[in-house]
């Protein structure tokens, strides 16, 4: 179940992603998400401190992080969990990047959830493949 929303999103936001994820976990479902700040990085980290599974589709290579500030993170994804990348291995963040990547997710999972999306934002762009793929 791919867990997305706002990269700023409120103190409330965060708690209702990190509530969403660890309902999955207590599902034995596997939260996937971005690895963008956020809710997506609430989500990952909820997945991993209830003993879930995560998966974090990113917008670089698999030999990049991003966002820096994630970098522990999705070392810490990579071993207990996965980190998945469509690109080279080195290749850097663009803005074409990350609306791939959302293709990736809606792909991979059975459901999006969006938290606190953006109107125009990737959010939403992620919603518009998740009806694309049937999800």
């Amino acid at each position: 179940m791919s867990v997305v929303g706002s990269r700023t999103a409120s103190p409330r936001g965060l708690d209702i992603a990190r509530s969403i994820a660890a309902g999955l976990v207590d599902r034995d479902i596997t939260v996937i998400a971005g690895l963008a700040s956020g809710v997506d990085t609430a989500a990952h980290v909820t997945a991993l401190e209830t003993g879930g599974r995560t998966v974090a589709v990113i917008g670089t290579g698999i030999n990049r992080h991003y966002p820096a500030e994630n970098s522990a993170l999705q070392d810490r994804i990579a071993t207990e969990g996965l980190v998945l990348s469509q690109f080279w291995p080195d290749a850097p963040p663009t803005k074409h990047t990350f609306p791939m990547r959302n293709t990736v997710m809606s792909g991979y999972g059975r459901a999006t959830i969006i938290v606190e999306g953006i109107t125009a934002g990737p959010a939403e762009i992620e919603a518009l493949f998740a009806v694309a793929a049937g999800g």
